[in-house]
């Protein structure tokens, strides 16, 4: 990474997208995410983990990004068991700035690269996030019900919630980051054909702070009735 946007400027930066996205505890977040980029910083060169010029570029288009969704995951969370697994961790976008905002969530950080993986688990001890696991391998390696998925650049909407019907993973909500609303909302439509017509699919608009990409999240839900089916253990009546 470049000398341009160093820490300083960076630091000034994240200080002040954590008050714009009015992100709570904003010292105690401000802290662990300074950590969590010095330990990327320091595996990036060897293993790229995530391009990005400089690291005033990671906190805008990465951290900051993967925060704009943050009372959205929270909210969908709250209502059952607090659960969340982020599929395509990688170097921890979304998942890892979400569980820093969010610690009384648990978070399953799925992840193929058992390097990637390797990161992730140190990031979780470095920080003191105890609600935090990481899995290295597919979504086969993920049974379990979870209130929120979150994913960010891994695959096509409709194409993972294929996926994901086809492992053992339960999920009452869905929250994908995307980038043109245009595209998210072809992506809904084929959803749609696909045969999700019972869920919930909205597109929402987020703006990260200096973020210039236009940028918005696919958010599917299932009705607590659905969900209850969904989850009913195979075999019942």
């Amino acid at each position: 990474m470049s000398a341009a946007g160093g820490p300083s400027e960076a630091s000034d930066a994240l200080r002040a997208g954590l008050e714009e996205l009015a992100v709570p505890e904003q010292d105690r977040a401000q802290r662990l995410l300074e950590r969590y980029l010095d330990e990327l910083e320091r595996w990036n060169p060897r293993f790229g983990l995530v391009k990005a010029a400089s690291r005033r570029e990671l906190v805008i288009k990465h951290v900051l990004d993967s925060l704009c969704a943050w009372r959205t995951v929270r909210e969908a969370a709250a209502a059952g068991r607090g659960t969340v697994l982020d599929i395509g961790s990688g170097a921890g976008f979304p998942g890892i700035p979400l569980a820093v905002a969010l610690p009384e969530l648990s978070f399953t950080l799925l992840e193929r690269m058992s390097r990637r993986a390797a990161f992730l688990r140190t990031c979780g001890v470095l920080l003191g996030l105890p609600r935090l696991q990481v899995i290295c391998g597919s979504l086969q390696d993920a049974p379990g019900e979870y209130e929120v998925i979150t994913f960010r650049a891994v695959a096509p909407f409709d194409r993972l919630l294929r996926e994901t019907a086809r492992t053992h993973v339960r999920w009452r909500t869905v929250v994908a980051y995307k980038g043109r609303e245009e595209r998210a909302r072809q992506e809904i439509e084929a959803a749609r054909r696909g045969g999700e017509e019972s869920l919930r699919l909205r597109c929402v608009r987020i703006q990260p702070p200096w973020m210039d990409e236009e940028r918005c999240l696919i958010i599917a839900s299932r009705s607590s009735a659905e969900a209850r089916i969904v989850d009913k253990p195979e075999g019942a009546g």
